[in-house]
Formats: structure tokens, sequence, C-alpha cells
């Protein structure tokens, strides 16, 4: 059928004269084609044969299924939708129903065609077309009166309904209910018998005896007194629920905001108390305190100029900050050779000061005075001598070379050492007794020359024989000795450690010659000895 009304032969063109909602829809018309079926893909009508089976069976002797098959093989093979072919199920179903035969064929399309219900509705197959709701109205009007709505009780169809034991609401909407002993509200919803709730500051109940709604203002409790009385508390009343209550809410204005100054070791803490922040000094952790300034643990303080004071572990008792502890400066009195470990005036420690000279041999250190001349012991050929100028000590050192000296070219038994221990000396064999001289400095009363002085001694062969004398009948000697035969008194000036001088006098041998002198007797021995001329005395310089 057209819009018209006209009834068109060919379904494609009837299609598409109807739109809709008015909407456009393209035309697309596709001719019948010529070609052979055979050279055509082949469609699959099996959903079409359901039309034929067993499940409408019993719709067959009542409506011809022909049209109904040829549409549904029309639309699969032109349109190339599986589904498409379950409008021709329904359709063909939906006469049976209109002749009182109601088939449940959806089963047999194994989903193909399934029916989509809304929860908590369910799909049945052959149902009332007029469903009984809750609505007394409605189930009296439709159902249980006889007029001209009646015969739709009689037809059945396929349709949503509610499962069982469920009743629907109302013919207007697809709620299901598990009784209908229920209030409907105001807002189109509903509740059951003996329920209650709150609206709009009422408690409600559903009367069961009348299914009606009832409704009274909810008592408040009463509230015990309140009191705000911290520091920031104000009292407000508000609103909760359908009751108004009081209750103490924070106003800042109402805090003091006093902050404190904290001296030094203290931090400023706050903490927050009901409303408003509570300022306060604590002290700081491991701290301690002098002079305007903060120490941690460890760090020195500069709190006395001849003690180590340390900012220490241990608390205050009085104080919460820590104690400083001071012990004294140790000084070092160990000085090294030459120094002396002197006090100083305004220092916490003394020092070495230097007040001998230093002499360094074989890494040994020797302290020599001012003023004194020191030989080492082993090599008496050295001499160091201590000069102190101004603040200065200067180390003097002399070292004495001594002449060729040849053993074999001696006299046997004239060997011997210097006067100063240094230099060997001896008679030469074949000089005469003449004067020699060595180099020497002079010593006296712990006083000293500042330079060599040439000391002079008689050396050189005398004769001397030994005969048998036959009127003695006895070994006569005959000595002669290298002696002075003329001396003169020279002097010299020596220096003293108290920074004095003395004239040392000694004797000066002009001359030498032999002399003759006596012998000894075998087994005794004469030492002539003449000790020479001293003479000094003592000035200041």
């Amino acid at each position: 059928m057209l819009p018209s009304g006209k009834i068109d032969p060919s379904c494609p063109n009837m299609a598409h004269e109807w739109h809709t909602n008015d909407s456009y829809c393209e035309q697309i018309y596709h001719p019948p084609t010529t070609t052979p079926m055979s050279t055509t893909s082949p469609c699959d009508t099996t959903i079409c044969e359901i039309i034929k089976g067993s499940v409408f069976e019993a719709c067959h002797k009542v409506i011809d299924y022909t049209p109904f098959v040829l549409a549904c093989e029309f639309d699969i093979c032109h349109m190339h939708i599986n589904h498409v072919g379950c409008t021709s199920l329904q359709t063909y179903a939906d006469f049976c129903a209109e002749s009182g035969l109601c088939i449940d064929w959806r089963s047999a399309t194994d989903g193909l065609c399934e029916y989509k219900c809304p929860s908590p509705k369910v799909y049945r197959g052959c149902g009332s077309q007029v469903e009984p709701t809750c609505d007394s109205w409605y189930n009296q009007k439709f159902i249980y009166t006889v007029n001209e709505f009646s015969a739709m009780t009689n037809v059945k169809q396929e349709s949503c309904f509610c499962p069982d034991g469920f009743f629907l609401l109302s013919s207007s909407s697809n709620e299901c209910v598990p009784t209908c002993e229920i209030c409907r509200l105001s807002n189109g919803s509903w509740t059951q018998a003996n329920s209650t709730w709150r609206e709009n500051c009422n408690e409600c109940i559903c009367e069961e005896d009348t299914l009606q709604v009832s409704c009274h203002p909810v008592s408040c409790p009463t509230q015990p007194p309140l009191s705000c009385d911290k520091e920031g508390q104000v009292k407000v009343t508000e609103t909760a629920g359908c009751c108004q209550k009081e209750k103490c809410e924070c106003d800042g204005t109402q805090c003091s905001g006093l902050v404190p100054s904290c001296p030094l070791g203290f931090i400023l803490s706050r903490t927050k108390e009901v409303c408003c922040w509570k300022y306060s000094c604590v002290p700081k952790k491991d701290v301690c305190v002098f002079n305007n300034h903060e120490y941690q643990v460890g760090d020195l303080v500069p709190m006395k100029p001849c003690e180590k004071c340390s900012c220490s572990n241990k608390a205050n008792a009085n104080s919460p900050l820590h104690i400083i502890d001071c012990e004294p400066i140790p000084c070092d009195a160990n000085c090294p050779v030459g120094y002396e470990y002197q006090i100083s005036a305004n220092q916490c420690c003394g020092k070495c000061v230097q007040t001998s000279c230093i002499v360094v041999l074989l890494n040994a250190t020797y302290a020599l005075k001012p003023g004194s001349i020191w030989t080492p012991a082993g090599n008496p050929c050295v001499k160091f001598e201590c000069v102190k100028i101004a603040n200065q000590f200067i180390t003097i050192e002399a070292k004495t070379i001594c002449p060729l000296y040849d053993p074999n070219a001696c006299i046997p038994g004239t060997e011997t050492i210097a006067p100063d221990g240094c230099c060997h000396v001896c008679i030469p064999k074949g000089e005469p007794c003449s004067v020699s001289t060595t180099p020497v400095y002079l010593e006296s009363q712990g006083c000293h020359a500042k330079d060599l002085v040439n000391v002079t001694s008689c050396s050189g062969a005398c004769g001397t024989f030994t005969f048998y004398s036959t009127k003695t009948r006895s070994l006569q000697h005959t000595c002669s000795c290298c002696q002075e035969l003329a001396t003169s008194e020279r002097q010299v000036q020596l220096s003293c450690p108290d920074n004095t001088e003395i004239t040392y006098t000694y004797t000066h041998i002009d001359s030498c010659g032999c002399l003759k002198t006596e012998c000894s007797v075998p087994g005794h021995r004469e030492l002539a000895t003449t000790p020479p001329s001293i003479k000094s005395r003592r000035r200041r310089r």
C-alpha cells in the first residue's frame, strides 16, 4: 500500500514511498536483472524455512504462509542482512495471533531473532494484550468489566511481562512490584505499606489499612546547654536536617594574635588550639648561648683567654640551654736542646727561648753556653766557640791543621801528642836542638783566647852516650838535654763567659840548646820539669 492508499504490486517501489518522520531517504532502485540465478551468489534462506516448519504448523490451516515465505526470501536475498528475515516470521506470527493462535517461535531461531525486554520485565511468547496492574480502576475497566475492550483480553501475543510473583505498577510504566499493597507518592514513585520515611521535615508512613500516606512534623531533641568559652569561639545556630541546634564556631577576629620575641637559644613555636594559634618560645636542641651568640654542641666558645671552652652536651639545671665546659689550655714546656722555657707576660703559655749555641754532630745535638769553647770527645782537632751578639747566638768552629808527621823520621821514644791533644809531634832524626812552635788556644780559669797563639818548645837531638869506666868498674852515662837557653814573657787577652777579659802571661822560648843533665840510674827515672811562669789578672771589657 502506498501512502495514498493505492496497492502497488512492487515491494521496492512501495517501500521507498514511506519516509521515517518525514525525513528524506535516498532512493536507490536496483532494477531486476536478467542474469540467470545460477550465476549469482546463493543466499541463505534457512530462517525462512521456519515458517513452513512444525513451529507454525497449527497456523498453516488458518493462514497461507506462502506470501510470507516469499517475502522472507526476497528480503534476505536483496538486502543481505541475516536478521531481516525475522520481520517476515514476526509478521506471520502476528497474523496467527489475530486468528487466536499464539506461537512461541523465537526460540527456534537460535538467538538470531532474540526479543530483548527492559529490566525487570521478561519475554513471553504468548501473553494477554491487557496485563493486570496495581491500578484498580484500570483493571476494572479493561479486564473485569465486559465492554468493547473485553476482546483484547482474549488475544494472546508475544511481549514483555512482569516476572511471576510481580505486578505491573501501572499501564504507563514498566515498573514491576512484588505487591500492590503500596502507597503512591506525589513524585510518581511508590512505597510499600508500613514503610516510613522523612520528607520536607515531616515523618511519613504508608498506612497499611488505607494505603494512604500520613505525615507529621519531625520532633527535634532537646539540646544540652552549650558553652563557647575558648579563645576565638562564638556561638551560632544552624539547621541540621529539620532541627536547629547551637554550635561553637571559630572567629579569627576574636584571637589575640600576640607573637612573642624569642631570645637567643630559643625558637618560636606555634600550636593550634580550638580556634586560635598559641605562640611560645621553646629552647633549641643542643645549643649554648654566650655573649649574644649561639653555639652548637662541640663548638669552641671564646670565653676565657687561657682556657679551652666548648659547648657541652650537658643540660643546665637552671636553664633549658646547655652548659659551657672550660679547661685550662695545656702548655708545652718541653724545649729543644739549647732552649729554655720562659713564662711570657700577658700570655697563657710561655715560650722556648734560645740560651745557648747549638752544635749538631752525627745526629746528636749539643748546647754551648756563650763564651765557652768545647772540644768534642774523640776529635781534639776541632773546637767550637759560642759567641752571643745582640740576641743572636753564633757558633764558631775552629779546626787545627797538623803538620806532616812521619813516625819513621822520629827519634825513637820521642813521639808524643801536642799539648792541645790534637797533633802528633816528635824529635826528628838528625835535627839539632832548636825552637819549634805549635798554634793553640790558650785557656785559663774558664777564659779563652779569641785567636790561636804560637806556643814555643825546644826539640832536637843532643849528644848522649854510655861507656864502661875501668876506674869505677861500672857503666858511665853522659847525657845532654835540649833545653831553653833564653826566654821572655808575653801576654794575651782571654775572654770570659761573664763578658770580662783577663790578661794571661805565658813564657816564650827565644832559643834552645843542649845542656848537660844527670842520667838516671837503671831502675830510677828523674823527671825535670820547669813549670811555665803564668801570671794573670782580670779586667772588665
